[in-house]
């Protein structure tokens, strides 16, 4: 019964693998893409700063953070599961794993950080009045700045796994 199961594999698995791979790419990076546009409207609805920044910590939560594990996880098992041999010489590899945990790094070092640090000083600034501070807007920019770096990560990476330069 094993033979016959075996003999009837066609790489169902790795192809599974590979798209939890992807989806986990898309859930924990593609949102984030939308942050900086969400943050632009603070200035016209400063009171919104509270809501909205609860609502990036979730998603860094629910999707980033797990999504990011995932995509490394999926990504190991992908090498275990296909007919690559890792060695040095895949630089598409090395890009997606050091890339992974670069963002995870960012993520749980930075990005928590600084969100916590942006919601205590909008609820501090909103309940002063009705206006985010100085200090809140260099936060905030911080977080863009190093949202860009991140967002460039991402798509560098993709093109990497995508195009497989090198090979």
């Amino acid at each position: 019964m094993l033979d016959v199961m075996l003999a009837a594999y066609d790489g169902t698995g790795y192809k599974i693998g590979l798209f939890v791979h992807v989806l986990a790419v898309v859930l924990a990076f593609g949102p984030t893409f939308g942050f900086g546009i969400f943050f632009s409207v603070l200035p016209r609805f400063p009171g919104a700063a509270p809501a909205l920044l609860a609502g990036v910590e979730k998603c860094n939560r629910y999707l980033v953070v797990p999504g990011t594990v995932v995509v490394l996880l999926a990504g190991v098992y992908l090498l275990a599961e296909g007919d690559q041999i890792w060695d040095t010489s895949d630089v598409f590899i090395a890009v997606g794993f050091v890339a992974a945990l670069a963002l995870l790094a960012l993520q749980l070092f930075f990005f928590i950080p600084q969100g916590r640090r942006a919601t205590e000083l909008a609820e501090r600034d909103l309940e002063r009045g009705d206006s985010l501070s100085e200090e809140f807007q260099a936060v905030g920019q911080r977080l863009g700045n190093v949202g860009s770096l991140a967002g460039i990560i991402v798509v560098v990476t993709i093109f990497f796994m995508t195009y497989k330069p090198f090979l």
